[in-house]
């Protein structure tokens, strides 16, 4: 795969960075040291959804895809990058309007949401519409992603509603959050590849994600 420049999209993992609030934090425990006799060998305790991560299906749907039945197949697409700036939630006509200017988002690929938003647990976090979540379904998008905690909106999350990200999952699509650096990736040509490892039955995971720029 030729490709000019890499943008890595991830988020490095360390205890008290943001999360859903109701994680717990994640602990990091030196079990060995490296020296002339050993090897550095540490323990990490996290929740699944932690730091830049992706969601299963079987997230939100009881039986939906793990981690691990989400084939490699899956993990390399085209990546269309949608600002957000100065609203609470990018809609269908938003879509359609950046549509207008960059051609219909890719069938097959993967579309992020760049809202550059840094206050992670605020209820004014910006996030997708229902409808526009319904329109990338329509319009046969693999995977979407966030530079967010959330796929909704966090006036909605705060009340414990998760309207778009229920209905994304349960169309038996996957999506990342947290991502980072989507400021640098252009609004069309560059390719998103994912991965991530294969917990057993898993649903959410760390995740790492890049950009190959063309």
């Amino acid at each position: 795969m030729d490709f000019s420049r890499l943008v890595d999209l991830t988020r490095p993992m360390c205890p008290g960075q943001p999360k859903f609030p109701t994680d717990p934090d994640m602990e990091i425990h030196s079990l060995a040291a490296a020296g002339p006799d050993s090897f550095e060998v540490l323990s990490y305790r996290l929740a699944g959804p932690w730091g830049t991560h992706v969601d299963a299906p079987g997230h939100a749907v009881p039986g939906g895809r793990t981690l691990a039945e989400i084939p490699p197949a899956e993990l390399i697409m085209p990546l269309a990058v949608i600002p957000l700036t100065g609203a609470p939630s990018l809609t269908a006509a938003g879509i359609r309007a950046w549509e207008r200017a960059h051609g219909q988002v890719p069938a097959g690929g993967f579309v992020a949401l760049n809202t550059g938003w840094t206050d992670h647990n605020s209820p004014g976090t910006p996030g997708w519409a229902l409808d526009a979540v319904e329109l990338l379904h329509a319009r046969g998008v693999r995977a979407i992603g966030h530079d967010t905690l959330n796929t909704d909106p966090g006036a909605l999350t705060a009340l414990g509603d998760y309207p778009a990200q229920r209905l994304w999952l349960s169309r038996d699509h996957w999506q990342v959050e947290f991502l980072t650096n989507l400021d640098q990736v252009p609004a069309t040509g560059a390719t998103m590849w994912v991965s991530w490892p294969v917990p057993a039955d898993g649903s959410s995971f760390p995740a790492r994600a890049l950009a190959l720029l063309p």
